[in-house]
């Protein structure tokens, strides 16, 4: 298999060792050592260490060690610089076969920024920095010091903060990332560089508030691609970094409290904390764990209408049907975290690193539905969903002479575990299709539809009175799992040479991916056979009330005990109808994805000012698929269809680094990169058709698919400035091919549909597309301000960007934007920090963006019997007008713009105590989706804002 890929990489094997032969002598050489710290003792990653006469320049690493081997003996002047402190110089004398130890101590820049070394989040932007402009790659960094001085509940919460970067959010809470303009799936998500499975079924991106944000020691978003780097990063690759143990024995605790003001009052609470230490009289065995456990409960107002055209013709909204909905969560969230490594000398170590974090999203909704010109419906829902991250990998780095071998095995495991179980009610009071009815004339606002008097009324007649229903349908929770497995094997190979003076890095190395993913999940549903009327059965009620639901614009009504209601249907299930059950479920399906990944990538110095980059990666792909075969004459209750397919990826990238000045530099990056198409679409698994329709509708996955690609141009200005800060300014540029679209086609005797044509949707590789933006950042201290000014500080970015996408439905003419690429976002925080004193304000905005595609001003032509028209092989169109075009009640899915005001504050106390105390969503900003324009309102909820305060202990209190 891949023969074309194992020839290229032994030619390219070769060409490097014999490259390597070449330039380097083989005299006894000497090796510098040492670490670099502040005038507190504490180590600082990211700094940059530079010998004379030239030498490479290497980055200091988390332990705030570097080593340089391989060094002719002879004198050498050493310089350590980090944004914000003063440099380090001394001069060494190298001899023969010598192991020289340098620590070099640095002290801040100026007195107005000794703040840095007492202040936790202040020299966390510091290394944010350093290890960004230290970074071959474009780079972010965001340190914990810095994700934990706002209120960022999860990963998702606090890089929404990041230039560039969007978030979907999802009750409260961020879900998904976007980068740069792209939609979730065109990134990568990492623990420690190791790729990481997502614990939902279908898709490849990670619901990232399965991860508490304090597991880690900082986040990564590496947003240009490189050889050494897991292709599948079009938008960007998302590294989650553990913690290490350091020199300084670590023992942090901390707890909170708080409260949200809705629904009568919910609570919040957390409670974590750090346990490491190095060990021996060199420190050369170091242990950590970590752990963190919180608990939000959730309170969410919820309005659901569907806008369709008006029948009077107009472009006023109109609402055929609306959902009143109330939520209550209890989401809980816990997670681990561990490492343990050992030196075995300067250039040499090995470690065993790891992260789990579950999260259970349980709670409660109930949903009163008005129907314009009919009666009314009642459901519930039980929602018991459980996923899981792990990730667990074991790496070593050894260095000997002017060669250094890194190798890993990884492995990761996540998970989904059941999901909602539902009770649905039919009405049976009194006959509201002439009194209940959409009516605009008594609308709020044009945010929230007015509905007629008569759908609320009295007695028989009040649509939110339990009472009025009789139980349609029950079922329990989905039972069953999806899981995916991936066990990974890297090594790499790096060589130092030089030619003249000039000093580069000889990089090769290959890695091998295996995942294992299923779905088994099945349902059941219990359907009564004779009539059950709720007010028969008073021990069904719940005593749950909320009555300043939607600013008392709307309200709930009296509703029923789901729990209550399962007991019932056990403790009876003679008096029900069962059907589902295992093996039923057309979605399940079994893949197995092998990546073989192989890159060669050079690093030289061509000018003091010049710094090349450029390297080229293979990855080819194995994909086995196993589904349900949707022809079978009977209900399918095995997977037998079989289904995969094989492709290489040649990959190429490059980096050219121009230092204009001492303080500023200028970044030229191509790289080309994939995303592959999600589980459920490259399975047979289809969704149960819907002959309820006409034409009947379907949607099945296409086996044959394959990956997206993608060729990335960024170019980047940064400065740094003085007093901590930097200036970045940058354009980028995506050319997409083979985007992942989904098409339909009409389809005669469709299994299930005999006789009768059905529309069935498939994923499908078709057009192009390009987005493309700007980034604009800013962060400094203002220490130079006098007096109390001086603790002032300010971050902020603003992206904008722009996009294309061509032939994503051939029943639509105009050629949308991307989904998810929202054109404005920005983030501005002011902070305030003195010894004692730290205060953070966030402030964010995320634009309107397309959530999903469903605009269509073309309809497929079909002759006096329904049958479609064919024209050169393909079904024939004509125009189908819709009101008001992309902007009217059929224009696409848009998520709301969204903007949101948070903030932090902490205090120092003696013995090594904080308090702390937050205000989040303090503007209480709604939440939801439109189709077209925001006046046709698809979904709207609110979350209140919520208050916490709480302290934190270190051992290490005094710096």
């Amino acid at each position: 298999m891949y023969p074309f890929f194992r020839v290229r990489f032994a030619g390219f094997l070769l060409l490097v060792l014999l490259a390597g032969n070449v330039v380097y002598s083989q005299n006894q050489k000497a090796t510098l050592a040492g670490f670099v710290k502040d005038s507190t003792g504490a180590l600082l990653q990211g700094a940059r260490i530079t010998l004379e006469p030239a030498v490479q320049p290497q980055v200091s690493n988390a332990q705030g060690a570097f080593v340089f081997s391989n060094l002719e003996p002879g004198k050498y002047k050493v310089t350590v610089s980090y944004v914000g402190f003063t440099s380090y110089t001394s001069d060494v004398d190298l001899t023969a076969g010598q192991n020289a130890q340098i620590n070099a101590v640095l002290s801040v820049a100026s007195a107005n920024d000794q703040v840095l070394v007492v202040a936790d989040r202040p020299l966390g932007e510091a290394e944010a920095l350093n290890r960004t402009l230290a970074a071959e790659n474009i780079l972010q960094v965001l340190p914990a010091e810095v994700i934990t001085s706002l209120p960022n509940a999860n990963i998702a919460d606090a890089l929404g903060r990041m230039p560039s970067v969007t978030i979907e959010r999802d009750e409260g809470e961020g879900k998904y990332v976007q980068i740069r303009g792209t939609e979730p799936r065109l990134s990568n998500t990492m623990v420690d560089g190791v790729t990481v499975p997502s614990p939902e079924s279908g898709v490849r991106q990670i619901k990232l508030d399965t991860i508490a944000s304090d597991l880690v020691e900082s986040v990564e978003i590496n947003k240009t691609l490189q050889a050494n780097i897991d292709a599948d990063g079009i938008g960007g690759s998302v590294n989650l970094v553990t913690k290490t143990a350091s020199d300084t024995p670590t023992v942090a605790l901390y707890g909170l409290g708080g409260y949200t003001p809705i629904m009568g009052g919910r609570t919040v609470n957390q409670a974590g904390g750090t346990v490491g230490k190095r060990f021996g009289a060199t420190h050369k065995f170091g242990a950590l764990m970590g752990g963190t456990y919180d608990f939000n409960g959730r309170g969410i107002n919820d309005i659901e209408p569907d806008p369709q055209p008006n029948p009077d013709g107009t472009l006023s909204p109109y609402y055929d049907t609306m959902d009143l909905r109330d939520y209550v969560y209890n989401r809980t969230r816990w997670g681990l975290t561990g490492s343990a490594d050992y030196k075995l000398n300067d250039g040499s170590d090995i470690s065993v690193r790891g992260l789990f974090s579950t999260f259970r999203n349980w709670g409660n909704k109930w949903s009163y539905t008005l129907n314009d010109h009919d009666n009314p419906q009642y459901s519930q829902d039980w929602r018991r969903p459980n996923m899981a991250v792990g990730s667990l990998s074991v790496q070593g780095k050894h260095t000997i002479n002017a060669n250094t071998f890194q190798w890993n095995f990884a492995v990761g495991r996540s998970r989904s575990l059941s999901g909602s179980g539902s009770a649905k009610y039919k009405w049976i009071g009194d006959d509201l299709s002439d009194s209940c009815y959409n009516d605009q004339s008594v609308a709020a606002s044009v945010y929230r539809p007015g509905w007629s008097a008569g759908c609320f009324g009295s007695g028989t007649a009040n649509s939110e009175d339990r009472d009025n229903y009789k139980l349609k349908s029950w079922a329990p929770p989905t039972f069953g799992q999806s899981v995916q497995l991936n066990l990974q094997a890297s090594g790499d190979y790096a060589r130092i040479y030089h030619i003249g003076t000039h000093y580069g890095t000889l990089e090769l190395g290959g890695k091998i991916r295996n995942a294992h993913k299923f779905d088994d999940t099945y349902d059941e549903t219990f359907t009564p056979k004779t009539t059950m009327n709720v007010v028969d059965h008073p021990e069904w009620y719940s005593n749950f009330k909320d009555p300043d639901y939607y600013d008392k614009t709307y309200h709930i009504g009296t509703v029923t005990d789901y729990s209550k209601v399962r007991a019932y249907v056990d403790a009876n299930q003679t008096q029900f109808n069962m059907s589902g059950g295992p093996g039923v479920n057309v979605n399940n399906y079994d893949l197995i994805e092998r990546i073989p990944a192989g890159y060669l990538m050079n690093t030289i110095e061509l000018h003091n000012r010049v710094r090349l980059v450029a390297g080229v990666r293979f990855e080819a792909t194995h994909v086995s698929t196993l589904s349900f075969d949707q022809n079978a004459p009977t209900p399918p209750t095995t997977l037998t269809v079989k289904a995969g397919g094989d492709y290489l990826d040649v990959l190429p990238s490059a980096s050219l680094r121009f230092a204009i000045d001492k303080d500023s530099d200028l970044r030229l990056v191509y790289g080309r990169g994939l995303a592959r198409p999600d589980p459920q679409d490259i399975t047979a698994a289809a969704s149960q058709i819907d002959i309820s329709t006409t034409p009947a509708t379907v949607g099945i996955g296409n086996p044959n698919l394959k990956a997206e690609h993608a060729n990335n141009y960024d170019l980047l200005y940064e400065r740094f400035l003085s007093h901590v800060g930097l200036i970045q300014a940058g354009y980028f540029y995506k050319q997409l091919s083979d985007p992942i679209v989904t098409l339909q086609t009409l389809t005669k005797n469709y299994p299930g549909n005999p006789g009768a044509y059905t529309l069935v949707s498939q994923p499908s590789n078709a057009g192009s597309a390009h987005v493309q933006g700007i980034e604009l950042a800013y962060q400094q201290r203002l220490s130079y301000l006098p007096s109390v000014l001086g603790g002032l500080g300010l971050s902020a970015n603003y992206s904008y960007t722009t996009s294309k996408a061509e032939d994503v439905d051939p029943l639509r003419t105009d050629s949308p934007a991307l989904l998810r690429q929202a054109p404005n976002a920005w983030n501005i925080s002011p902070t305030y920090d003195t010894k004692k004193f730290s205060m953070r304000v966030g402030m964010t905005y995320d634009d309107r963006m397309i959530y999903a595609y469903q605009y269509e001003d073309l309809q497929y032509v079909t002759d006096d019997n329904g049958n479609p028209v064919i024209v050169d092989g393909k079904q024939e169109t004509a125009p189908n007008p819709q009101p008001g075009g992309t902007k009217g009640p059929h224009g696409d899915n848009y998520l709301y713009p969204h903007y949101q005001f948070d903030t932090q504050a902490s205090y120092r106390m003696p013995w090594g105590f904080e308090v702390y105390g937050y205000g989040l969503n303090l503007n209480n900003e709604v939440f939801g989706f439109y189709y077209g324009s925001g006046q046709y309102v698809v979904q709207r909820e609110y979350y209140h804002p919520s208050f916490a305060g709480g302290v934190r202990w270190n051992l290490v209190h005094e710096r």
